[in-house]
């Protein structure tokens, strides 16, 4: 009932096992067959009940595993908070679910991966950036699931830690940042860089300016957003979109 165990259970060889799935649980796309269960948030319990499962994959947000847990369902509420936790993750589901081998495969090639796009950005500049999340403006700190990827890829967050994990900013902390590459999260939302230059003071932002204004996709969001095993693609994109000319 959460995204990143999805995929993770997919990437582990083992979609043949999922019965169900959340509502955003979009990927891999043969997952779109499976019945739809509601959120975490919202489930349909009695569908998942019904399903007879031989274990629920949760957040350990909300009250969905207490109320499996009374019903007698086996329940692994757990999320990765950080970078590092994505494989420790894997390598719980993968336990959970008998795949032991093909996680330490996993967890390998995806540090490997990882291992090489540092290689290819190294020693290179970083652009400074701001990620928003809505237009209040919400963004990420760099302590923050998606700070860290902003800074593995080559970025300098704009946020500092002081300001929290997702914290609301002021338009003028922003304005005086004066980030160099600007990621929208809320492009699907009508967000985008003629809307940015309209914000009072944005219009002489170099990121506005020198058109880095990037209008990221709900597929690219999906992949940035989800501690799961395509945070190797989440990484990729965004050193692409810092460092161009290093990585093509």
């Amino acid at each position: 009932m959460i995204p990143s165990s999805t995929e993770t259970v997919c990437a582990l060889g083992a979609c043949e096992l999922l019965v169900g799935r959340d509502q955003y649980s979009n990927y891999p796309e043969e997952v779109l067959d499976l019945p739809e269960l509601g959120s975490g948030f919202s489930p349909n319990l009695e569908a998942i009940v019904a399903l007879e499962p031989d274990l629920v994959l949760v957040s350990e947000s909300g009250d969905l595993a207490k109320q499996l847990v009374d019903l007698g369902i086996p329940v692994y509420a757990g999320t990765a908070q950080t970078f590092s936790e994505v494989f420790d993750k894997i390598s719980t589901i993968a336990k959970l679910i008998n795949h032991e081998k093909e996680a330490a495969f996993l967890n390998l090639k995806m540090r490997t991966d990882l291992v090489n796009i540092h290689k290819l950005i190294a020693g290179a500049s970083a652009p400074s950036v701001f990620y928003e999340l809505d237009s209040s403006p919400y963004s990420v700190g760099p302590e923050s699931f998606i700070g860290e990827i902003i800074s593995l890829a080559g970025g300098d967050n704009i946020v500092t830690a002081d300001l929290g994990t997702f914290p609301k900013l002021d338009p003028e902390y922003i304005v005086a940042s004066n980030p160099e590459i600007i990621l929208l999260a809320d492009a699907a939302y009508g967000e985008s860089a003629e809307t940015l230059a309209a914000r009072a003071g944005w219009s002489a932002i170099s990121a506005i300016v020198s058109g880095k204004v990037i209008e990221l996709s709900q597929e690219q969001v999906d992949i940035i957003n989800r501690p799961g095993p395509r945070i190797v693609d989440a990484l990729f994109l965004l050193a692409q979109i810092f460092h161009p000319d290093m990585i093509d």
